[in-house]
């Protein structure tokens, strides 16, 4: 390896990136759709092991006292 070579961001090949506009426009509309899907899917698995653990431990001790 030598140490004369230029680094990667000195050749406008390795640093130019073009990005179309159309495909970025449909990628963002894509990608927070992903998102709310995997949150939501997390909050119901969340809600459902609440009320699982409700009705199974909690409603046959019955009342403490």
């Amino acid at each position: 390896m030598s140490l004369n070579e230029p680094s990667a961001p000195a050749s406008p090949i390795e640093v130019a990136d073009e990005v179309d506009e159309e495909s970025l426009a449909a990628v963002m509309r894509v990608v927070p759709v992903g998102a709310g899907v995997l949150a939501g899917s997390a909050v119901a698995l969340l809600v459902l092991g609440y009320l699982a653990i409700y009705l199974l431990v909690f409603l046959p001790r019955g009342t403490v006292g």
